[in-house]
């Protein structure tokens, strides 16, 4: 089956757009393959190396090929493609490095190479990515004047495979699990501050974890699981207010786990450290050095001394006070946004509901 494009489209004013995802398109014709903004041949049977005639789509805003049989290496040209949004390579069998030329993409704010066979670490500049170094304040990720209904994406978040058929401003993330990627994991990574989700795992980085990933504020899923990473958690992730999932099992970490109001709540039962026998302190059941801990303590007797009475207490009427925040934040918030009715609003509202929803389950939890 041929793909062909018709007629020039003015880059300006008009849409092109192939969509020929989940068809059983087998290949395609590039002789009059036209600028089209988006490109979307995933859940295919293509095969072969990384199409050369996509360096010819200069306005090229979104390029999915996942799922599909590519292999090879990804070509230098993908860095020209400077109105690129959103690369999908996932699940295809690509090799080799990741360019050093993706960071020359300034407007992408969707990488996906997850489930592939990239080796060799990640490009030490990805802190340039200038996108995702804070969030924009667009109606749609993909522009005001426009937006896709008919997006055919995967990716997954939190842990949970999410399809998207529309892209809001705040939907941002780079994916690049299921490789082989090694190294360390670069400090410039920091300064993404605008990345909503992040994950690295199964792969073989190693080093420390940056202090500079605490300062990705708007971050809400972070996933390093299942790498060789080493040495102590960065006490700077307890600043990260927005993360609601967290995932850093099988790693060599070691040390005591931070404490935090908020870091406290996102893995209660410890999943999100399993497979680190070094790491000690809440919710592992590790005594850190110089902790008060016995070994014969029943777990489930309840503590008589003054100081447990008054912990006990501080956590009842911290509990209280989050609970009544809620409420005041939730019934006020509303009455606000529905006054409003403006839709980058609405986006805020419910980004606050979900954290302070976050922080009283984990109470609740913690009761």
């Amino acid at each position: 089956m041929a793909i062909t494009g018709g007629d020039r489209i003015d880059p300006d004013h008009e849409l092109g757009i192939i969509n020929c995802s989940q068809r059983g398109v087998k290949g395609f014709n590039n002789e009059t393959l036209t600028p089209h903004r988006y490109l979307q041949l995933n859940d295919n049977a293509l095969n072969g190396s990384f199409p050369n005639c996509i360096k010819q789509l200069q306005y090229l805003e979104v390029l999915n090929l996942g799922n599909n049989n590519f292999g090879g290496s990804i070509p230098t040209f993908i860095g020209s493609l400077d109105h690129l949004q959103i690369l999908s390579l996932r699940s295809n069998t690509f090799n080799g490095s990741i360019p050093e030329e993706i960071n020359y993409l300034q407007k992408l704010h969707i990488l996906d190479f997850s489930r592939n066979n990239f080796s060799g670490p990640i490009p030490r500049n990805i802190g340039n990515l200038e996108r995702l170094k804070s969030r924009p304040n667009d109606t749609f990720a993909l522009g005001t004047d426009y937006a896709i209904f008919d997006l055919q994406l995967q990716m997954v978040i939190k842990g949970i495979m999410t399809h998207f058929e529309r892209l809001y401003n705040y939907n941002s993330g780079i994916d690049l699990s299921y490789n082989i990627l090694e190294g360390n994991i670069p400090e410039g990574m920091g300064l993404l501050k605008g990345l909503v989700m992040l994950s690295l795992s199964h792969n073989r980085f190693s080093g420390k974890i940056p202090a500079s990933v605490g300062y990705m504020t708007d971050l809400e899923s972070l996933d390093l699981s299942f790498n060789r990473l080493s040495g102590e958690i960065p006490q700077s992730l307890t600043s990260m207010d927005f993360l609601t999932y967290l995932n850093l099992s099988y790693n060599s970490l070691s040390g005591r786990i931070p404490r935090g109001l908020h870091f406290e709540t996102l893995s209660v039962d410890g999943s999100a450290y399993i497979g680190n026998p070094l790491l000690c302190g809440v919710p592992t059941k590790n005594c850190c050095k110089g902790d008060p801990c016995s070994s014969t303590e029943d777990p489930t007797s309840i503590p008589k001394d003054d100081e447990d009475d008054q912990e006990d207490a501080r956590e009842k009427w911290l509990f209280y006070g989050v609970v009544a925040s809620g409420f005041i934040v939730g019934f006020w918030g509303l009455f606000f946004v529905l006054l409003l009715r403006k839709e980058k609003w609405w986006f805020g509202y419910w980004r606050v509901v979900d954290a302070i929803a976050a922080r009283i389950v984990g109470c609740i939890r913690k009761k």
